[in-house]
């Protein structure tokens, strides 16, 4: 399906600036379009033993053919007056097509014969519709198909195409030199190729395809050029709106390619009806700020996703990963991130609900089970960790909250949860953690942000102790979360006993506090640990050790 087709209005991008994201490297202009031929609306991949026309505005990549060798199919596209045609080959090599070119009107591009065809048409095609308006629905739901395909591909280590019901291609993952020859021809035309449909329709593929989500493997054909393939369809209730079709590339398929496949059909599936009821893409952040309002709007909003509100749910959040990136960067970034989650998600519960809810990304997992599901949302966060290091090189971190009795008391645990991230931010060796194993950290930090914001709920003589005499509270401090043994307190600050004992009677002194009096040592313990922590400085955002590999979620 060609970029015009999938959008109201035409792109508006000049030849110079597609080349410019090309780079130099990959491509060289020999000749200039004419002045009213310099407009690409499309890029398209064209082989050089194919006749089949293109459209006015279309930036042509010539593949089969190198300099001289092209001079025919050249001719062959002149009277559809593309902007320009690029061809791989020298500037010697091309001057015999240039010449040719030269009274047309249409541009010529020398393309470095290192440079991939894929690579070129993918970096073409994504300038092309940034120059559509950014509100155009048919344009955004094309780049999240296109996202889409790019994870699965990822994850499962072959090749993705996405079709619509009348097998058009809607979206796929940048080729390789191991796809085959029904791939290529899919990618080429735009649509799969009728007589691999008529295989499919005779052989029982698209009649399983229908009647549910679960996959199906083809096996290769190699008599016909055909490698292994996987199917599903992408279902909406009774409705197919599609099918992803992964092949097989140069490395074996993924153990967990059915679950992947199950997730970006589902994941599919909601971008599809999104954008056919033409909602912004903002609708995402919005379905989860509303589920976790705590307003009368969660029933509304849970109806409308088809989730129950009285049944019983989960938050996850899921960190950004590094911040050492410029803002596009890191857009990308989470944009990247959000596909995977959202995969990973839908594979385990068809009604997530993936957005960003400040910095962090959001998972809502509707309709579970109080008992079994906390640890099968555990595993899943770590193979959502687990793959994001591996597939995107972003060192996230997750922080699962507890299952709560309805999805519509969802918003009650919201700082819980954050206050578990917290938790993992400050310990970069932890990847994953479930709200009751940190409960009691995450409980006394809450405890030490409450004294914090009250002036009232801090001891007077206790805060002069920690302002003017820091040594004296330290030692105190230590002297407390050692049970009050002094000969280990000592050890541990590499001190002689008898100055933890002067330390700690003239911290009494300075503070007037009594440490025979156990509510006095539970306020300074509270009170120096807060101090402590303002004062401690940040841990240094260390790589953490591998993690092994978890079990598949359930």
């Amino acid at each position: 399906m060609r970029t015009e087709e999938l959008s109201g209005e035409l792109p508006r991008v000049a030849l110079s600036d597609v080349l410019e994201d090309i780079g130099i490297d990959n491509a060289q202009l020999l000749l200039a379009p004419a002045a009213d031929n310099e407009t690409v609306q499309d890029a398209v991949i064209t082989d050089s033993e194919d006749h089949d026309s293109v459209q006015r505005g279309a930036f042509v990549l010539l593949v089969g053919a190198r300099g001289r060798a092209a001079l025919p199919a050249v001719r062959a596209l002149i009277g559809d007056r593309p902007v320009a045609i690029a061809i791989k080959g020298t500037e010697a090599e091309l001057a015999a097509v240039r010449e040719v070119l030269r009274p047309t009107g249409i541009g010529l591009v020398a393309v470095a014969l290192s440079a991939r065809w894929n690579h070129l048409e993918s970096i073409a095609t994504d300038r092309i519709r940034e120059s559509l308006p950014s509100g155009d629905t048919s344009t955004l739901m094309q780049r999240d198909l296109f996202g889409i395909a790019q994870t699965t591909a990822t994850l499962t280590h072959g090749h993705v195409v996405i079709e619509d019901p009348a097998n058009r291609v809607l979206a796929y993952s940048p080729a390789s030199n191991d796809v085959d020859e029904l791939r290529r021809l899919s990618i080429l035309a735009r649509r799969g190729p009728e007589r691999y449909q008529k295989l499919l329709k005779e052989s029982g593929v698209y009649k399983h395809l229908q009647a549910g989500e679960a996959p199906i493997h083809i096996p290769a054909n190699p008599d016909e050029g055909l490698r292994e393939r996987v199917a599903i369809g992408i279902h909406a209730g009774r409705r197919v709106l599609g099918y992803i079709w992964l092949q097989e590339g140069a490395e074996r398929l993924a153990p967990n390619t059915d679950r992947i496949l199950v997730g970006s059909a589902r994941h599919a599936a909601i971008e599809l009806v999104r954008h056919r009821n033409e909602q912004s893409q903002s609708m995402r952040q919005d379905r989860v700020s509303s589920l976790l309002s705590g307003t009368a709007q969660i029933h509304s909003q849970a109806q409308s996703a088809g989730l129950d509100p009285s049944r019983p749910a989960a938050l996850v959040l899921v960190s950004s990963g590094s911040l050492q990136q410029t803002p596009p960067g890191l857009q990308l970034q989470r944009g990247e991130l959000a596909n995977l989650i959202s995969i990973h998600a839908a594979a385990y519960r068809p009604g997530a609900v993936v957005g960003a809810l400040g910095l962090e990304t959001a998972v809502i997992l509707p309709d579970l089970d109080p008992v079994k599901s906390p640890a099968a949302i555990t595993r899943l966060a770590n193979v959502i960790v687990r793959d994001a290091r591996a597939h995107l090189d972003l060192q996230v971190q997750a922080a699962v909250g507890p299952v709560v009795e309805q999805l519509d008391r969802l918003h009650t645990s919201v700082e819980h949860v954050r206050n578990v991230l917290k938790v993992l931010k400050e310990t970069p060796s932890m990847r994953v953690a479930s709200f009751s194993e940190v409960e009691t950290t995450v409980l006394v930090n809450e405890l030490l942000d409450l004294i914090g914001s009250r002036d009232r709920l801090r001891h007077k003589g206790i805060t002069v102790l920690c302002e003017r005499h820091p040594g004296f509270a330290s030692t105190l401090l230590a002297y407390l979360e050692s049970f009050g043994d002094v000969n280990l307190c000592a050890e541990q600050l590499k001190v002689h006993r008898n100055t933890v004992h002067y330390r700690l009677r003239r911290s009494c002194e300075v503070a007037g506090i009594d440490l025979q009096d156990s509510g006095q040592r539970l306020l300074a313990h509270l009170q120096i640990r807060l101090w402590e922590s303002e004062h401690r400085p940040a841990p240094a955002n260390t790589p953490s050790p591998s993690i092994a590999s978890p079990n598949t979620t359930s």
